[in-house]
C-alpha cells in the first residue's frame, strides 16, 4: 500500500465519522421534538420574548469574553501569528492548512446556518429561529485545531490543556447568554472537528511533511488528565461564583467541556499517533531496506 494512502486513511476516517455525527446531531436536536425538547429542557428559555438568556450572575463574565473573543483584529492576529510559527518551523503547508482550517469551519457554520431550517414541532419550549452551528465555538475551536497543526509534537498535549479548556467557556458564554443552544456548541465541535481531520489527511501529501515525532504513551495520558482536571476546575469554579447558575446550566457546560475534550484529544492522538511495537518498526525497516536494494530484496 502506498504509505501516503495509508496515513491518509485514518483522517479520512474520523472526517467521514465526524461528518455523520454532526448530520446525526442535526437531525436529533434540529429536527425532531424530542431534541428540541431536550435543548429547552438544558437551557429553559425565559418566560419574556422566548429568549434562551440564562438567569445567572455569569452573564456580565460571558458577555465580556465573547465581547473580547468576537474581535475581528484579535481573532487576524491568532490566525496570523499561527502561520508564522508554521512557516518559522518550516512547514508552510500546515501553515497553511491551520488558516484554511479556521476560514472553512466559520465560513461553512455561517453558510449553513443559514441553508437549515428549525421546523415548528410544538415543542413549547422551542422557537423557530435557528442558530445551528454555532459561529463563535466554531471559531474557537478552528483556532485551537489550526495551531495544533503548526505546534511542534511534544507541546500539543501542553497547548491542549488550556486550549480545552478555553474552548468550553466559550461555547458556555454563548448558552449562558442565549446567543445559541446546547445542540449549536456540538454541532460546531462536530464540523470543526470534520474540517481539521481533511486538512490532516491533505497534510500526509505535502512536500514539506516529515515523519512526526511519536511522543511517549505517558504524555497522552498526562496531557489528557490534565485536560479533565482543567475542565472540572473550570466547573467548580463557576459553581463558587454563581450558586444560581442552575443544575441544567452546569449539566449543559459539563457535556460541552466533555465533547471538546474529546475532539481535541482525538485530533492531537490523530496528529501524534501512538508509537508502534519494536517488532512492527523492524519488520517496516527491513521490508523497506529490501525494497532499496538493487535486487529488490531477491537473493
Amino acid at each position: 500500500m502506498n504509505p501516503r494512502l495509508s496515513n491518509a486513511s485514518r483522517p479520512l476516517a474520523l472526517a467521514v465519522a465526524a461528518a455523520v455525527a454532526f448530520g446525526l446531531a442535526w437531525l436529533l436536536f434540529v429536527r425532531t421534538a424530542p431534541g428540541q425538547w431536550l435543548d429547552g429542557e438544558l437551557l429553559p428559555p425565559m418566560r419574556w420574548g422566548g429568549r434562551y438568556m440564562q438567569g445567572t450572575t455569569l452573564l456580565g463574565p460571558a458577555e465580556l469574553v465573547l465581547k473580547r473573543f468576537g474581535n475581528p483584529l484579535l481573532l487576524g492576529l491568532v490566525v496570523v501569528a499561527t502561520a508564522v510559527v508554521g512557516l518559522l518551523r518550516r512547514r508552510a503547508w500546515s501553515a497553511v492548512a491551520a488558516a484554511a482550517v479556521f476560514v472553512c469551519s466559520v465560513g461553512a457554520a455561517g453558510l449553513i446556518k443559514e441553508m437549515l431550517e428549525r421546523p415548528e414541532l410544538g415543542v413549547e419550549t422551542s422557537t423557530t429561529h435557528n442558530s445551528f452551528p454555532s459561529g463563535h465555538v466554531a471559531g474557537a475551536a478552528a483556532l485551537l485545531m489550526g495551531f495544533l497543526l503548526v505546534a511542534p509534537p511534544r507541546l500539543r498535549w501542553w497547548i491542549a490543556v488550556p486550549g480545552t479548556t478555553g474552548v468550553s467557556v466559550i461555547g458556555a458564554a454563548t448558552m449562558i447568554l442565549g446567543w445559541h443552544r446546547f445542540s449549536d456548541v456540538v454541532g460546531s465541535l462536530l464540523l470543526v472537528a470534520t474540517v481539521f481531520c481533511l486538512a490532516a489527511a491533505a497534510l500526509t501529501r505535502a512536500p514539506d511533511r516529515t515523519p512526526a515525532a511519536h511522543d511517549e504513551e505517558n504524555d497522552a495520558v498526562t496531557g489528557t488528565l490534565l485536560q479533565a482536571i482543567a475542565l472540572t476546575l473550570l466547573i467548580m469554579l463557576v459553581l463558587a461564583l454563581a450558586p444560581d447558575a442552575g443544575i441544567r446550566l452546569m449539566l449543559a457546560t459539563a457535556a460541552v467541556g466533555v465533547l471538546t475534550l474529546l475532539v481535541v484529544t482525538g485530533s492531537v492522538w490523530l496528529l501524534n499517533p501512538p508509537s508502534p511495537p519494536d517488532d512492527e518498526v523492524a519488520t517496516t525497516r527491513s521490508a523497506a531496506a529490501s525494497a532499496g536494494s538493487p535486487t529488490g530484496g531477491r537473493p
